[in-house]
């Protein structure tokens, strides 16, 4: 109930960046400092978009889902390359998707979520291989992607570089105008601790692209 709870402040805030309140959204840590997000990456046209996340889009194939599709900001590209449902946990953030014209998109929690078709493509932008929050959470969140495959599906994520540890439990907590929201997890990893998960859960893991900050992964069934 936190990640939502955390999460509908996060829509309050990219709701009130929609309707022009430019208000800074920050995350705190567990150590206390406090880390601007930018909510107009949320809003960014395919234009705009980084190397990683145009070669993930162009990749994308058949039946997509798109999981924590935010403002929907990639939908319409990823709808060239395939029928696209995308699914984030708040209601409200939905609802900002709604209003800049994105259709195929619903709340839904991915740890609960079912449907009777199976994903050739599931996509994950913005590090949202991060949502586990634990070790533990990670391994149901890789075993429920997995589930949610079709046969010869993929899993294509972007991830931030990490390699001071091979994971880091994080504790977030939003933070927006006068408003503080419910702490949540977040987990950060190296690829190759990333890499060993994918094993245990009988999945293969392939760097496609790499920079300095982010990493272009496709995670398939072994």
């Amino acid at each position: 109930m936190s990640m939502k709870k955390s999460m509908d402040l996060f829509g309050e805030a990219l709701l009130g960046y929609f309707n022009g309140d430019k208000s800074n959204f920050y995350l705190k840590d567990q150590s206390g400092k406090k880390h601007t997000y930018s909510l107009a990456d949320r809003f960014r046209p395919y234009s705009k978009l980084n190397k990683s996340e145009i070669k993930l889009i162009s990749l994308s194939r058949g039946n997509i889902l798109d999981v924590g599709c935010g403002t929907g900001n990639v939908i319409p590209a990823l709808e060239k390359k395939g029928k696209v449902l995308g699914i984030d946990i708040s209601p409200i953030i939905i609802e900002v998707a709604k209003k800049r014209g994105c259709k195929n998109c619903r709340v839904a929690d991915i740890f609960t979520f079912s449907s009777k078709e199976k994903f050739d493509t599931i996509t994950l932008f913005g590090n949202d291989l991060g949502i586990g929050g634990t070790v533990r959470g990670t391994k149901k969140l890789l075993r429920t992607l997995k589930g949610l495959l079709n046969k010869n599906g993929q899993i294509l994520a972007i991830t931030r570089n990490f390699n001071r540890a091979d994971y880091k439990e994080m504790k977030l907590t939003p933070i927006w105008k006068n408003k503080t929201g419910l702490t949540h997890g977040w987990f950060i990893f190296s690829i190759n601790f990333l890499s060993k998960l994918c094993e245990e859960q009988d999945l293969k893991l392939e760097i496609l692209s790499a920079s300095w900050k982010y990493r272009l992964v496709k995670i398939t069934r072994r």
